[in-house]
């Protein structure tokens, strides 16, 4: 028996959702739901699918058997789409970012519990290798005890991405972190673990000619307090005029990771200079480039164990409230504590 699966939105990256499921023994696409018929069919199209078209979800969900459904629209329709899906009782996919206010995932948090589905929000680059191979050289306590961790964002998002649209405003994109560097905050908190006492961010806007469309600051820099006193940061910067970069640099009692670099003086005695581990990198913006096919693996295998997801929507919510913190201290220009 095959899972039955359903896409709401039909932009960019439900593309990858797709292809991942296909993808997958134990699911199957069975109904795509899109803002137009003549959407979904394009997508149904470029995706080789023969599948139901539906505008509305709810009757989408009492025609088709489905068990998992995805969420890939702009994130000011995430509350909406995802608390339906829960209370219909499917699991749940959920695009980064969660939602565009903290209210807003805390009852998508609240939604999927009071359900019981499962449920996976697409930090997608959990499942890159080189965080693997981070998780694991932390768990052996390759570099000793984390004491500081900086993980960078640098991206310049133009009129030339898919997502520009909706990312330049206020309602939908919100703020650079919330907009894509959430996943440099993710990664801090996947690396570092513990949690977040306070913030304070600074924020700035070159006004660059590709980037002007922009209706808050593209680039922000926010430095975290944690609750046992160590230190984090991470930049958000996406008008930037560059190569796509996610810089991380963690430093222990023990030694230092900078991204597929490692020095340690207890694990690699005599070492001189560092180590570098060949693997893939998280070095595009390009979702053809992210580990999706890994993702849904496994949310598929936290259904079939009945275990909850180390990426569920209450542990995503963390990453989203440290956001949310970071982007009140910049508007008020003050530390924010946490929880909010």
């Amino acid at each position: 028996m095959k899972f039955g699966v359903a896409t709401i939105g039909t932009g960019w990256v439900s593309g990858e959702h797709i292809r991942a499921y296909k993808s997958n023994p134990n699911t199957e696409i069975r109904a795509l739901c899109a803002l137009t018929k003549e959407l979904g069919q394009a997508k149904a199209a470029e995706c080789g699918l023969d599948v139901p078209i539906y505008t509305d979800y709810n009757k989408m969900f009492k025609e088709v058997d489905l068990d998992i459904v995805t969420v890939a629209t702009p994130p000011n329709l995430h509350r909406e789409h995802a608390v339906a899906i829960a209370q219909a009782g499917k699991h749940l996919m959920l695009e980064k970012a969660m939602a565009t206010t903290y209210e807003d995932a805390c009852a998508i948090r609240d939604a999927v519990a009071k359900a019981g589905v499962k449920s996976v929000v697409s930090f997608v680059l959990r499942w890159n290798p080189l965080f693997e191979i981070i998780k694991t050289q932390l768990a052996d306590n390759t570099i000793g005890k984390l004491f500081l961790g900086e993980v960078d964002y640098f991206h310049g998002i133009g009129p030339w991405y898919a997502q520009y649209g909706w990312n330049v405003t206020k309602d939908v994109g919100v703020s650079s972190l919330l907009s894509a560097g959430c996943h440099a905050m993710d990664a801090v908190r996947w690396f570092m673990g513990g949690e977040v006492a306070e913030v304070f961010q600074y924020g700035t806007f070159a006004k660059g000619n590709d980037f002007k469309e922009y209706q808050y600051n593209p680039t922000t820099c926010t430095v975290m307090r944690f609750t046992d006193g160590r230190l984090g940061k991470v930049t958000s910067c996406i008008e930037c005029i560059q190569p796509y970069a996610f810089n991380i640099n963690l430093v222990g009692t023990e030694g230092t990771i900078k991204n597929n670099l490692i020095y340690s003086r207890t694990k690699m005695k005599g070492q001189t200079t560092w180590a570098q581990v060949p693997t893939i990198m998280p070095d595009s913006g390009d979702v053809t480039h992210h580990p999706f096919t890994h993702e849904a693996a496994h949310l598929v295998d936290c259904i079939l164990n009945n275990k909850e997801s180390h990426c569920n929507v209450a542990d995503a919510l963390k990453s989203h409230e440290i956001c949310f913190a970071a982007d009140r201290s910049g508007k008020e220009g003050k530390p924010v504590k946490l929880p909010l």
